[in-house]
């Protein structure tokens, strides 16, 4: 942990670069907030990251670090499944449009495939102005049932204008049970004692039961 420990013959993203070169395949944590650390375009973190080395926190607090090097970050985040707390707090250059991209990494809901697909497992510490809900937190040690509680939102979601047919629409009929079944998995990580501390979105109204969602896939094939 160096923080704070820039100077006039430190400069924050050379120490960085070395740490990481040197114990790339040791480090756990990181901590080098405070270090006017700026990457000038470098990809270095990202790439870092997209590795999937066994480091566990990466807190860089306080630095210049900017929207690119947010989105870049966030691009890593998809390969990476051993990270579980990242820290860009008080980087004034991150704007909402870093923390977005950043959030969706941890739950895209454009798709199931894309919601299957988010990172499980990073636990993101967000500016509490911005008011985005940490999706992850409390529940990296069980990526399986994080996976299978932002599936379960998107279709609960859907199921608010019946849109789940229009999505499902073209899956053969042999398969149904399969999927069928798979709802019902979903929904059984969704409706647990840790729903009141884990919400995909700002309020619960997508919240639905599992036998709402089956009867609008169902009515399909009446």
């Amino acid at each position: 942990h160096l923080v704070a420990c820039k100077g006039d013959e430190l400069n924050g993203f050379d120490m960085l670069h070395s740490i990481i070169i040197a114990g790339s395949n040791k480090l756990k944590d990181i901590d080098l907030s405070e270090n006017d650390i700026s990457t000038g375009g470098s990809t270095l973190i990202s790439y870092f990251l997209g590795t999937n080395p066994i480091l566990h926190t990466l807190a860089l607090r306080g630095n210049e670090l900017n929207d690119n090097d947010a989105k870049s970050i966030a691009s890593a985040l998809k390969r990476n499944t051993k990270l579980t707390c990242l820290d860009l707090n008080e980087n004034p250059m991150i704007t909402r449009v870093g923390w977005e991209a950043l959030h969706k990494i941890e739950f895209d809901d454009t798709s199931l495939n894309s919601a299957a697909d988010s990172n499980h497992t990073c636990d993101i510490v967000y500016p509490e102005e911005l008011q985005l809900r940490n999706i992850n937190q409390k529940n990296y040690d069980d990526w399986k049932a994080v996976r299978s509680q932002k599936i379960f939102n998107v279709l609960s979601s859907r199921n608010k204008n019946c849109s789940n047919v229009q999505h499902l629409g073209d899956v053969p009929l042999e398969i149904m049970p399969e999927m069928l079944n798979s709802i019902q998995k979903y929904s059984e990580y969704h409706f647990t004692s840790c729903v009141e501390e884990w919400a995909p979105t700002q309020d619960t109204d997508n919240d639905v039961r599992a036998l709402s969602v089956l009867y609008e896939i169902m009515r399909k094939w009446d």
